[in-house]
């Protein structure tokens, strides 16, 4: 027994020679004053109150090996934390998926070189912006232009399973972080199978990240698009989507960038497209689109303190049978500071 237990060890040492391992994370709480009105919902306001939250803390565990001739493999898990309740749900009391399991941010296994890898498993695609918007991605994890993108028709997702990607690396130059993507919606085979209730096996989404700098100039367009995608067990809809988003970033002083996007998408329920529009992905009937912009500005005033400022609109949601859908649109703003 013994010896067994030193072969596994040697094993492992002889492994971790040849792999580098690394354990890293970020702890990210947020204290601010929030309110809503003007719901057409009745009870969806909320007071104004201030709140501890948490912001998007994880932990993440990474591992990459050198395979010589410039080739390189690895693994990667990021797993969110909820380090305000300590529990699985968020400050609105239901589950984040995004803290649930191991993995939950981000996994992938990774196999590649300096110009470009290959990604398969459940990545990040929208809301990972970088320069042009570094607020929610790499700052205080609050980032109205994920927030008001992902609202009104809706996308895909912004973290998709199932994924195969190709990752553009420092060897492409101006276009380091530019991305192409595909995978599969259905969650389980059994969910497709023949006799089923919910036969539904052929969801698919597909998309890419066209990023580019330029001096001080960076440039970004998404573009993604899901057919029979958000299958409901109950209802047996399906849906159609398609969104694009456009921004520009100028970094007029070190550390400091000043950027607009704009985006617009549709969503149409292949069931019954000209039925009255429903933005329930439950019943989500008829068929929807939505535009809107952000402007950012994130300042540095010192190495150490940045002041952070967004602006966001989004325009009423425009519907095939009645037209524009009044109150259905957003305003929002962040006005903060980073230290």
């Amino acid at each position: 027994m013994m010896k067994k237990t030193l072969v596994a060890v040697a094993a492992l040492a002889a492994t971790a020679a040849f792999a580098q391992v690394t354990l890293s994370g970020r702890g990210n709480m947020d204290i601010s004053t929030m309110g809503t009105s003007g719901s057409t919902t009745a009870g969806a306001d909320h007071a104004t109150r201030t709140r501890v939250a948490d912001a998007g803390s994880r932990i993440t565990f990474a591992a990459n090996e050198d395979l010589g001739g410039g080739m390189h493999a690895g693994a990667y898990c990021e797993t969110g934390i909820n380090i305000d309740t300590a529990t699985a749900n968020g400050q609105a009391n239901s589950a984040n998926l995004n803290t649930s399991e191991w993995c939950s941010r981000e996994g992938r296994l990774v196999l590649g070189n300096k110009t470009v890898e290959l990604r398969l498993g459940r990545q990040n695609v929208w809301w990972v912006q970088g320069e042009i918007n570094p607020t929610g991605s790499s700052f205080i994890g609050t980032d109205i232009s994920s927030n008001m993108f992902n609202g009104g028709v809706g996308v895909q997702g912004v973290r998709l399973e199932n994924m195969i990607m190709l990752h553009g690396n420092s060897g492409l130059g101006a276009f380091a972080g530019s991305q192409i993507y595909t995978g599969y919606t259905t969650p389980n085979e059994a969910t497709g199978a023949v006799g089923t209730t919910n036969v539904q096996p052929k969801g698919t989404y597909n998309g890419f990240k066209a990023l580019y700098t330029a001096g001080k100039f960076v440039a970004q367009m998404d573009y993604q698009t899901a057919t029979d995608a958000n299958v409901s067990t109950n209802l047996n809809t399906n849906f159609d989507r398609v969104a694009a988003k456009y921004g520009l970033g100028y970094k007029y002083a070190t550390g400091s960038i000043a950027s607009v996007q704009y985006w617009n998408k549709e969503r149409t329920d292949k069931t019954n497209p000209l039925a009255a529009f429903s933005a329930s992905s439950s019943s989500g009937a008829g068929k929807g689109k939505d535009a809107g912009y952000v402007i950012a500005v994130n300042h540095t005033i010192t190495p150490t303190v940045m002041l952070v400022a967004n602006y966001a609109k989004m325009d009423n949601i425009k519907e095939t049978v009645a037209g524009e859908i009044a109150d259905s649109g957003a305003t929002a703003y962040t006005l903060g500071g980073l230290y």
